[in-house]
């Protein structure tokens, strides 16, 4: 899913893939120059220090990454003749922190850590905008889901208080059962509840969450 925020005034589209968000390379280097932003980056990829970082970085990141082809691309980076596009560099190198995305709304982005690395070579200051904007979406993105976690918490409280009741009058009688018995029934009709709303059981997410308090 693709989404944008405002960064001094320039729109910064970032999408979630894996789990990693991915920032506009594209709309970040408009604000040094609107109309050629490509060549903004090209020019950014043909600095030695950048290429230095961008390989370090995949080697952390990705196993697949093409050290040999990394090794030659080095050796020419800083040269006045040196011309890299970041489709070159993926396809060279089997990259993974840069992806270039065609269409109409296309454009280069890049993992964060590396956004934020061109973001200083194009602005210091609009670095540190980018960064406590960016962090403030992923606080909001957090709240929000703490706050949908614990709307489903309520709705299932209220619900297995419905449930056990109706377990009581149609699926078991309770003076025939022991309380064990009683108990391992409604834990396993409320279950149902669980996966419904939570997509695993009160087990699954004990299990899960070794590290927190309470119940679902």
């Amino acid at each position: 899913m693709e989404n944008k925020f405002k960064v001094l005034n320039e729109d910064v589209r970032f999408y979630q893939s894996a789990e990693e968000d991915y920032i506009c390379l594209t709309d970040i280097a408009k604000y040094k120059d609107p109309i050629r932003s490509d060549y903004i980056i090209q020019n950014w990829l043909k600095n030695r220090n950048t290429i230095e970082f961008l390989g370090i970085w995949e080697q952390i990141h990705n196993q697949d990454f093409n050290s040999i082809e990394f090794d030659g691309i080095r050796k020419q980076a800083g040269l006045n003749t040196f011309i890299l596009t970041p489709k070159q560099w993926n396809e060279k190198t089997h990259a993974r922190g840069i992806i270039s995305k065609a269409g109409r709304y296309g454009g280069t982005y890049a993992h964060k850590d590396i956004a934020f690395e061109f973001a200083t070579w194009i602005s210091p200051e609009f670095k540190l905008y980018l960064i406590k904007e960016f962090q403030r979406l992923k606080i909001e993105e957090n709240q929000r889901v703490m706050l949908g976690w614990d709307a489903k918490r309520a709705l299932t409280k209220i619900n297995y208080k419905i449930h056990t009741d109706a377990i009581k009058e149609n699926i078991v009688l309770p003076q025939q059962l022991s309380q064990k018995d009683a108990n391992n029934t409604y834990a396993s009709e409320a279950d149902v509840l669980n996966v419904a709303l939570f997509g695993m059981t009160a087990q699954d997410w004990k299990i899960k969450n070794k590290n927190k308090e309470g119940n679902m």
